[in-house]
């Protein structure tokens, strides 16, 4: 939508979890460069704070960026051609079209004023520089701010060098009692408390604190390690054991820099102190790119050495020791490392050998989640795998590396690929999708049987994605290697897609045949022959023969409609459903010409869309909604505004309706309608007007036929409030004294969301404080 980075929120930056410490001057400083440079690079050694320092400045400078302030980690990322494509998903953009990612974003911010955090580049340095090159040539209200070990070496880049913290001098002495007023002592004190509440600086351990920050030379990271260790040691024996580690090293590492021996040698002096099951554990759940479960680490554990218990304790104990991040989510618990840590475990894993073994372990188990999200997504949990999936895709990812850079393991990668394939849809990924398909099946080592799959798979993504003469090719390379290899279970699955084709192509006619042809080969399979590939795939032909039908105006459009609909409730998958619903209200617009009914029927299809993420389903669910008002005469202006929250949602998604002839036949003619109806003048206002609502303001309108303040035309007012009916309300809540946790519980809206409303209000109001805000509010209201 126009005025939003995503239909989500504008922005997406992480909760302060915790307080910055020591970085004032560099926080000022960083804010200072980016008002006068378009590219800024915050370099500097491992674990001296670049991403903290990055995301903390992108906080203080939000309210400059009206289209949001937008992190990206790289960290997990390692195919530099996919780098565009994990921007696009980052900003929350469903990117279906068959352009490249790059031509994506660069669409979509060419018209923005936001900030684009590019954080651990390092290791994708030349993909980081051409693609940050490219947005800024194409977005003039483009800054972008990049976390890397090196430069990327553009020439308008400005480098801001991150120090260590600072430490006490050599002279200080704990009766001066200046110790504790430099930051690298703060930053210990600070993390020792959280390791143990009872820890203070005093003058039995001020000297040890200022030498143990000496040692560790100021390094945030060195730092933190250091002082997770309060809860079981005293300052003199970290100091002490500290010290002979870093000794050690120092000689025996004396081409390394001296920072990175530094913290080299604070995290092997943890790792030494670390109980062997804990070490064994670190080393293994180093092959881990994101965050993982509790199931994850317990799978990539199995040798034998260690039981399911002990691998649940050495997670307390990593976590314990701050080595671990565990993270609540949805009930279970997740665990992630910071990159260096999981370096470290990683080049330890390689010294033993085992790298590879473990790495299988990665991809079986995820083989595993695939092989039951597959099963699952036509089911009652359908909902609840789209955002598992949607947790595990840097996983997923790792995995197919893997497959594709292993010999005899190129089978599971197509395999996993392939049968996530309604999960890529889902999230808007069909480039990437085909991007992991193209790759697997150039190496041309699978069997004929798996390759006809991948083929087909490929082929329907090409398809969705208006790349027609490209899916043509694939179906047809599929049907030579499903003959070759004797499997005919795909001749229905392609059959549908050329059905599909045709209908996306507006022969209705042919459409119609080639669905109920592939409807009856299914019909002939024997119930043992139908997997959950084939019961999902039974179900799109049907729901696609049930939109054309509805559209040919078939004399069995309804019940083919009605059969859709009892499908999805009789394995209560939600999401289908609501396509249920869809096709049932096409049916009754363009069949049966009942609007009113018509109507209700996509309402309650969006709002059983809710929750899912998903910008695909309300793009052209609203849409028809429109169409269905503008045939009701008294919600014409609805049915304008109706269209322009959809173009926003379409928009958003890199979809244009000329790839779908029927939809935008129907959209031209309704479209015409309106503005024969309202004025050419009146249409386009309101059209405008309403595509550049941010998400939940369209939401409350679509479902509730709520106005906002700001759009209510007919209501006349000598002081219009400069806020939107839901800004108001926030502020209502800001004057009761809520907190933006309390406003989000209040609005049922995310807390990220809120804070987001807050910062528009102190923006449009020219405030600076939520006392302002209060104080607006009592003397308006």
């Amino acid at each position: 939508m126009a005025r939003t980075a995503s239909p989500q929120e504008s922005g997406n930056l992480p909760a302060d979890v915790a307080a910055i410490i020591g970085r004032d001057r560099e926080v000022s400083e960083a804010k200072q460069l980016l008002s006068r440079t378009r590219l800024l690079t915050l370099t500097g050694v491992a674990g001296v704070g670049k991403t903290r320092l990055a995301l903390q400045v992108g906080r203080e400078v939000k309210r400059s960026f009206p289209d949001g302030v937008w992190s990206v980690a790289l960290s997990s990322l390692h195919d530099g051609s996919l780098l565009a494509g994990i921007v696009v998903t980052a900003l929350g953009l469903r990117d279906r079209s068959a352009r490249r990612s790059q031509e994506t974003l660069a669409q979509f911010l060419r018209d923005k004023q936001a900030l684009l955090i590019l954080d651990n580049c390092e290791h994708l340095v030349q993909a980081t520089a051409t693609l940050t090159a490219s947005l800024l040539d194409q977005a003039p209200g483009l800054r972008i701010l990049a976390t890397s070990r090196q430069r990327l070496g553009l020439e308008d880049e400005v480098i801001m060098v991150v120090p260590p913290l600072d430490v006490p001098a050599e002279a200080e002495r704990a009766k001066d009692g200046n110790a504790p007023l430099h930051d690298a002592v703060k930053l210990f004190a600070e993390r020792a408390r959280m390791a143990d509440s009872a820890f203070r600086i005093d003058e039995h351990n001020q000297d040890t604190i200022a030498k143990l920050c000496r040692r560790l030379e100021g390094i945030p990271l060195a730092l933190e390690l250091a002082a997770g260790w309060v809860r079981v040691l005293g300052t003199e024996e970290i100091y002490d054991r500290l010290s002979d580690r870093y000794r050690f090293l120092t000689r025996s590492l004396r081409a390394a820099e001296p920072t990175h021996r530094t913290l080299l040698a604070a995290v092997d002096w943890s790792f030494d102190l670390c109980d062997l099951r804990e070490q064994f554990l670190w080393t293994r759940v180093s092959v881990f790119p994101a965050p993982f479960d509790t199931d994850a680490a317990l799978a990539v554990a199995r040798s034998g050495q260690l039981t399911d218990q002990e691998v649940v304790d050495a997670l307390a104990g990593l976590t314990d020791k701050s080595i671990l991040t565990c993270h609540p989510c949805d009930g279970r618990s997740r665990y992630s490392m910071l990159e260096t840590i999981r370096e470290y475990g990683a080049a330890k894993l390689a010294a033993s050998g085992e790298e590879a073994y473990v790495r299988r372990l990665h991809r079986d188990h995820y083989q595993q989640v695939s092989d039951a999200a597959a099963e699952g997504w036509f089911g009652s949990e359908q909902v609840a795998w789209i955002q598992r999936i949607g947790q595990e895709w840097p996983h997923i990812r790792a995995a197919l590396e893997f497959c594709l850079a292993s010999d005899g393991e190129l089978e599971q990668g197509l395999l996993m690929a392939s049968e996530l394939f309604e999960y890529w849809i889902s999230y808007g990924a069909h480039a990437e999708l085909r991007h992991w398909l193209d790759r697997a099946l150039r190496k041309g080592e699978a069997s004929d049987a798996r390759t006809a799959l991948a083929l087909a798979v490929n082929a329907k993504a090409a398809l969705l994605q208006g790349d027609t003469a490209t899916s043509q090719h694939l179906m047809d390379a599929c049907m030579d290697r499903a003959r070759a290899s004797g499997d005919q279970r795909l001749r229905g699955f392609v059959e549908s897609l050329a059905g599909l084709s045709d209908f996306l192509q507006g022969d209705l006619q042919q459409a119609v045949t080639r669905f109920r042809d592939a409807l009856g080969w299914y019909a002939e399979l024997h119930p043992d022959q139908i997997d959950a590939r084939e019961r999902n795939n039974i179900f799109l032909t049907s729901l696609w023969l049930s939109m054309a039908a509805a559209f040919h105006q078939e004399p069995d459009s309804a019940d083919l409609a009605r059969s859709c609909r009892d499908m999805a409730e009789a394995k209560g998958a939600r999401t289908l459903l609501a396509w249920g619903l869809y096709t049932s209200g096409l049916d009754r617009l363009l069949a049966a010409g009942d609007a009113k009914t018509a109507n209700a029927l996509f309402l309650d299809g969006l709002r059983l869309q809710q929750g899912t993420d998903d910008r695909w389903f309300p793009a052209w669910d609203i849409e028809a909604m429109a169409w269905a008002c503008a045939a009701e005469q008294r919600t014409m202006r609805r049915a304008a505004a109706l269209m322009g929250i959809a173009h926003a949602f379409r928009h958003s998604i890199g979809v244009t309706l000329p790839g779908f002839v029927p939809l935008a036949q129907a959209h031209d003619t309704w479209k015409a309608h309106l503005r024969d109806k309202l004025g050419e003048q009146a249409f386009q206002d309101t059209f405008d007007r309403y595509a550049e609502l941010d998400v939940d303001e369209a939401f409350a309108y679509v479902l509730s036929y709520e106005e906002p303040a700001s759009l209510e035309q007919d209501k006349p007012s000598t002081a219009p409030s400069p806020l939107t009916r839901r800004e108001l309300q926030v502020a209502g809540l800001i004057a009761e004294g809520c907190s933006n946790k309390e406003i989000a519980s209040r609005l049922a809206v995310s807390q990220r969301t809120a804070e987001t409303h807050v910062d528009h209000i102190l923006g449009k109001l020219g405030f600076n404080s939520r006392a302002q805000i209060s104080a607006w509010y009592q003397k308006e209201a």
